[in-house]
């Protein structure tokens, strides 16, 4: 592994990491891949470091590293226990260095398939969604008043 510390990451593509619906486990995995990494996105890592590292079955991992090479944030190299974190996740030594890093025409930028604008998934799945259930049923309009005041009593 390299020196370097790589440490600046571009914060607008965190922001929308999200709205990559990833499950928890492909969460974790991306979590320790980008802990690991080089500058610039490579890390060496196998199934079963990760799978001992987060007390999983390897099978997990391999579904969890499918989800993540699925929706374009890492691709698989030619070495075994190899990955590359996509160019625009990865973390980079300063600004300058990813700006020269994805200037670079070496550079393979493959797309990423998940949404990245101002969409935001609702971070827990609502199972009334598609049903009658109305959250709001009048409307928004305040709640009539009660037409007598309840008496207070003292406890004591």
């Amino acid at each position: 592994m390299s020196s370097r510390i790589a440490g600046f990451r571009d914060p607008q593509m965190y922001e929308v990491l999200p709205n990559a619906c990833l499950s928890s486990t492909a969460r974790d995995i991306f979590d320790v891949l980008t802990a690991r990494q080089e500058p610039g996105g490579l890390v060496h890592v196998r199934q079963q470091e990760l799978a001992e590292r987060l007390g999983l079955s390897q099978s997990a991992v391999s579904r969890a590293i499918g989800q993540l090479r699925d929706k374009g944030i890492i691709s698989e190299r030619q070495r075994k226990g190899t990955l590359l974190i996509h160019p625009l996740l990865a973390s980079y030594e300063s600004l300058a260095h990813m700006t020269n890093h994805l200037e670079a025409p070496d550079t393979h930028v493959w797309p990423i398939n998940f949404p990245v604008g101002d969409i935001r998934p609702p971070r827990v799945r609502d199972g009334r969604t598609g049903t009658d259930f109305d959250p709001d049923p009048d409307g928004g309009e305040d709640a009539p008043a009660p037409e007598m005041r309840p008496a207070l009593r003292l406890a004591g």
